[in-house]
Parts: structure tokens; sequence; C-alpha cells
């Protein structure tokens, strides 16, 4: 699957609009659970440019843990727009579905993630991701903080 990861991060233009404001050296964890072992990658930025490896991160920001079945599908499936694919993302963290249920653990503070460019991701959703946080209550800016305070863990 790390041909297919990279291939979506480091070259699909969606997920290049989507982190072109993440700060180079910051880190993102994802855990991919397969049926026998989970096998985690590294994203982060370096030089203006996405870059993925295998491996747990040093030190990430956030770790989304994504079921095998939830990963395939983030792959392969054809987005037209980064809101689509924020979306999509956020579907799977509210799904009740385990075999899609993406989990989502941040390791580092409010401030940490607006200097580290992660707010940047969210509006490069445009107004598909506005609509969506502002009907699940998160459209203000202090409504937004108090939620990211609250997936500290």
């Amino acid at each position: 699957m790390l041909t297919e990861m990279k291939a979506f991060f480091e070259a699909g233009e969606l997920a290049q609009k989507a982190a072109a404001s993440i700060r180079n050296g910051r880190e993102i964890g994802l855990s991919v659970k397969y049926a026998e072992k989970t096998v985690g990658y590294t994203f982060t930025r370096e030089s203006g440019a996405n870059v993925l490896r295998e491996g747990d991160p040093a030190h990430p920001d956030v770790i989304f843990i994504l079921p095998e079945a939830a990963a395939k599908e983030l792959l392969t499936r054809k987005f037209d727009s980064v809101g689509q694919v924020g979306l999509h993302i956020f579907e799977k963290i509210l799904s009740n579905d385990q075999s899609q249920k993406v989990q989502i653990r941040l390791k580092a503070g409010v401030l940490a993630m607006v200097t580290g460019g992660y707010l940047g991701v969210l509006t490069s959703g445009g107004s598909e991701v506005a609509r969506f946080l502002a009907t699940h209550g998160l459209g203000s800016m202090g409504k937004l903080k108090d939620a990211i305070s609250k997936l500290r863990g």
C-alpha cells in the first residue's frame, strides 16, 4: 500500500493543494490497521513538498488511525475537489461502522495547530467543508478551537 499512499499524498494534486499551508517539518501520523498488524506512516512537508514515509512519526501533531478498508477507499475513490476529500474523511470519522471508522488523535495544542498551518487545510476545503463544519456546530473559530482542544489526547 506504500506505493498507492505515496501516489495519493505526494503526487496527488488534491493532497498537494490541501497540505500547501502546512509548515515544513510538521508531522502527521497515518496508522493503517490491517487484520494482522498496524502499519505506521509519516506525512510531512519538506521544502514545500509533500513527503510520505513508512514508519511512525517521531513528533506527530495529529494521528489518523484508518481501518484497511477505509484507507483503500480513500486511495482509490475519485475526488473532484479538496472539499470532497475532506467531507469523505469527516464521514469516516463520524461513521458507526468500525470497518470504516477513522479515529483521530490530536497530539499538539490549539496554538501549535494554528501556527503549523493546519487551519489552512480546512479552508482549502472551501464552502463544502465550511458548510459541514457549520451544520455540526463548528461554524465559528471559538467553537472550532474548543473542538480541537477536546480531541487532544
